[in-house]
């Protein structure tokens, strides 16, 4: 199938698809476009190399790995995002995978006390993957579990609220 006319091949494959009601679907296209460009140009100055020969990105231009604050608030911001677009009722396939993703966390996260207290937490409380209601509040309470043993404040876990904040805010600046 031929790409709209003026449009990239991503941006044709992106328009067609059914979720683009989704967060940053305009920003997916356009730094997938970019990205393109730029594996385009490059091909154009293949063989150049850095100051010390070996064509790779300087260490000074690195960024220090991110602190642990940093890690929790992405975490949370990711898994509250991939719920809040869950579906609304999952199959057995989506649901084993949702189980399976938090189980995963609760292995690998980057912080080995937070880790194993969300694989205690799991074992109290497992994964309510059923719905999308049901995952948007099992994880706010999860998240309030957290909150709670680090002092910070509690949210009200109603789906109107989780949906506001994560799903399709009414807010103007968003």
């Amino acid at each position: 199938m031929a790409p709209s006319q003026g449009k990239s091949p991503l941006e044709s494959i992106f328009q067609k698809a059914d979720d683009c009601d989704r967060p940053a679907c305009e920003e997916t296209v356009s730094a997938l476009s970019q990205a393109l460009s730029r594996i385009g140009n490059n091909t154009k100055t293949a063989g150049k190399t850095t100051a010390s020969g070996k064509g790779e990105v300087s260490s000074s231009s690195m960024s220090c790995p991110p602190t642990k604050d940093a890690i929790g608030k992405s975490s949370w911001t990711l898994m509250h995002s991939m719920a809040a677009w869950y579906p609304e009722k999952a199959t057995k396939y989506e649901k084993n995978k949702m189980e399976q993703l938090m189980e995963a966390i609760s292995i690998f996260y980057p912080c080995t006390y937070c880790a194993q207290d969300f694989r205690e937490n799991l074992k109290e409380n497992p994964t309510k993957a059923e719905s999308r209601k049901d995952l948007c509040i099992w994880l706010c309470e999860q998240h309030n579990v957290v909150n709670e043993k680090l002092g910070k404040p509690i949210f009200k876990c109603e789906i109107d609220i989780l949906d506001e904040r994560w799903r399709k805010s009414n807010d103007s600046k968003c």
